[in-house]
């Protein structure tokens, strides 16, 4: 028939092979980090509203008191967590019927191993709760993504209030300079934007008298 198109030839669907189960020392591994992010962002959080919101110094001290007990709290989460699929382990996986058998053996297997999962990862939360070295990389981290920011929020503050001149402009201009500068972050000297003097015109020489 004229007019219709011919469907393309993908050929036949073929079950991708079963991955395996990652070793369980790569999946504490990657588990930690995403635990160790949570905490530095919860830093990060506390340093821009302490900046911004409240007008605070920067204190590290209590910054290393936040880190240690946010990885502490997140310990206790995971601990808790692997308790409560340890109180269910002896609850038979049910069965899917989307899954064929093997996928099915492999599900059970990692719940099976689930809770040993999150107790390494708690062991793991809490010696870097106790490093001085870890927290204190943890809180410069943190630093560093407020700084961040908090930059990139007045970049897009300016750029969004940038206008053409027009009458107002002068007369406005010296707020807008205020409010650029009034950022004190983190407790370090606000930067200072000077004005640079307007240029001074020549002074005319009087005429010379016709003599």
């Amino acid at each position: 028939m004229i007019g219709r198109k011919r469907r393309a030839t993908v050929g036949t669907y073929v079950e991708p092979p079963l991955v395996p189960l990652a070793p369980i020392e790569r999946v504490v591994d990657e588990g930690a980090l995403i635990y160790v992010s949570s905490a530095r962002m919860v830093v990060k959080n506390q340093i821009i509203v302490a900046a911004i919101g409240r007008q605070q110094d920067y204190e590290p001290d209590a910054l290393r008191d936040t880190v240690r007990r946010e990885l502490a709290r997140l310990a206790d989460d995971n601990d808790e967590t692997a308790e409560r699929l340890e109180a269910r382990s002896g609850v038979a996986t049910p069965h899917e019927p989307s899954l064929d058998d093997e996928l099915m053996r492999q599900k059970h297997e990692d719940q099976l191993r689930r809770p040993r999962v999150l107790r390494l990862i708690a062991v793991h939360l809490r010696e870097l709760a106790v490093s001085d070295a870890e927290v204190e990389y943890l809180v410069e981290q943190a630093r560093a993504d407020a700084v961040d920011e908090m930059f990139r929020a007045i970049n897009t503050r300016l750029s969004q209030g940038a206008v053409e001149a027009d009458a107002s402009y002068e007369s406005e201009r010296e707020q807008r300079l205020r409010d650029f500068v009034a950022f004190d972050l983190l407790g370090q000297e606000p930067v200072i934007v000077e004005e640079p003097d307007p240029p001074r015109r020549p002074a005319r020489r009087g005429k010379r008298s016709r003599a």
